[in-house]
C-alpha cells in the first residue's frame, strides 16, 4: 500500500514522500480502515515539523482524522467490516491517514451519518469535539450570554459559532477580511468584527452594551488574544483551543506553566483562563474552594474554576450524531482526499 510519510522532521514540501509500505495489522480495539478522506490541520503540520509533543521522533505520517471503511476489525473493535466510520488514525505511531489504509482505534470512532460525505465527515469530529469541550464543559456557556469567537472562519472557530448559537448565546466572531467575515455570518454569527478595520475591545464593549463577553473562545492567540483580554466581562471565562500566533490563554507564558491563571490587568479579578483541551485540573491555590459540578453565575467578583473536562482521547462515545441539534454547514475545504495515482 501507499502512504505519505517523512523519515525526518522538516518542511512538508521537502520531507514528505509517497512510500510503499506493508498493510498495517490491527491490534486489540483497533481496525484496519480503507481511507476515503483525511483531514489536514495544524497538528499535522506541527508533527511533520517536529513541534508536536505526541510525535517525538521520525518517521512521521500525518493525517490524524480520517473517514474510511472498516477493512479488518481487531479484537474488541465495535464495528464490523464494511462499516463507514469517522475517527482517528494512529498518526502517533506513524500510521497516519494520508494513506490507502490506516489503523483506527475504537475510542473516538463512530459510524458516519448517511447525510455526510466523506470529505465533510473527515473534518467533523475534531472540530466539533474541541469546540464542545471548550464551550460546554470548560466555559459552561449559558443561554443569553455573549460569546466572542477569535478566528471564526477556521475549522474549530466556525464550529464554535454554530454550537454557541445552538446553546442560545449571542455570538460575536472575528475575521481579518471581508470574505472571512461573510463566511462567519453564514455560520450564524450575530456580529462579525473585521480586525483590519475595527478595534476588537472597543467594538465588543459597544456591541455588548458595555458588559463585555461572557465567554471568549480563542483559536488564534498572539496579539488577538492580548486585545481580547480587554473585552472580557466581569466574571467571564477565557477558553483557548490553539494558538498558532502564540501566547494564547496565558498572560505570562515565560513564568506561568498552569493553564488556569488569574487574569492579568486590565481584566477584572474574576476573569479566568483555561486550555480547552487540557485534562489537568487547576491547583487549589489558583481558584475558589467551591467544587460544585457547575459554577455559580460568573458575575460575582470572585475567581471560579472552570468545570473539569476530559482529554480528547478519554471522551466516552457520544450519542449518535444524527440526533444532534447542530447540523454541519458548508465549510471551507479543510480536508484532503487520499489520492494515489
Amino acid at each position: 500500500m501507499k502512504r505519505w510519510q517523512a523519515n525526518e522532521f522538516g518542511a512538508p514540501d521537502t520531507v514528505l514522500e509517497k512510500a510503499e509500505v506493508p498493510l498495517p495489522e490491527p491490534g486489540p480495539d483497533e481496525a484496519r480502515v480503507r481511507v476515503l478522506a483525511a483531514s489536514v490541520g495544524l497538528p499535522d503540520l506541527m508533527m511533520v515539523q517536529g513541534r508536536y509533543p505526541l510525535v517525538a521522533s521520525a518517521p512521521v505520517s500525518p493525517g490524524q482524522e480520517i473517514v474510511g471503511v472498516v477493512d479488518k476489525p481487531g479484537p474488541g473493535y465495535p464495528f464490523p467490516a464494511g462499516t463507514r466510520i469517522m475517527g482517528n488514525s494512529r498518526a502517533d505511531i506513524a500510521i497516519g491517514g494520508l494513506a490507502e489504509y490506516t489503523l483506527s482505534p475504537a475510542p473516538g470512532a463512530m459510524p458516519v451519518p448517511a447525510e455526510l460525505t466523506g470529505a465533510q465527515a473527515a473534518g467533523f469530529p475534531g472540530s466539533y469535539h474541541v469546540a464542545h469541550v471548550g464551550l460546554m464543559h470548560r466555559a459552561a456557556l449559558r443561554k443569553g450570554e455573549t460569546l466572542l469567537v477569535l478566528g471564526g472562519s477556521g475549522r474549530t472557530g466556525s464550529a464554535a459559532i454554530q454550537l454557541g448559537k445552538a446553546m442560545g448565546a449571542t455570538v460575536i466572531a472575528t475575521a481579518r477580511n471581508k470574505d472571512k467575515a461573510r463566511f462567519c455570518r453564514l455560520q450564524g454569527a450575530d456580529h462579525v468584527i473585521d480586525l483590519s478595520e475595527a478595534d476588537l475591545a472597543e467594538t465588543v464593549l459597544e456591541l455588548s452594551g458595555g458588559h463585555g463577553a461572557d465567554v471568549i473562545y480563542d483559536t488564534v492567540g498572539g496579539d488577538t488574544y492580548e486585545q481580547a483580554t480587554r473585552a472580557v466581562g466581569r466574571g467571564g471565562a477565557f477558553s483557548w483551543s490553539a494558538s498558532p500566533a502564540g501566547n494564547g490563554g496565558n498572560p505570562t507564558p515565560s513564568t506561568s506553566s498552569s493553564t488556569t491563571t488569574r487574569s492579568a490587568e486590565p481584566l477584572p479579578s474574576s476573569a479566568r483562563t483555561r486550555n480547552a483541551t487540557s485534562p489537568k485540573r487547576p491547583s487549589p491555590s489558583s481558584c475558589a474552594t467551591d467544587r460544585s459540578p457547575r459554577p455559580s453565575p460568573r458575575r460575582t467578583g470572585s475567581m471560579r474554576c472552570l468545570p473539569p473536562s476530559t482529554a480528547a482521547s478519554e471522551v466516552p462515545s457520544a450519542r449518535p450524531l444524527s440526533s444532534s441539534p447542530v447540523r454541519p454547514i458548508s465549510r471551507p475545504d479543510t480536508t484532503s482526499r487520499s489520492s494515489f495515482a
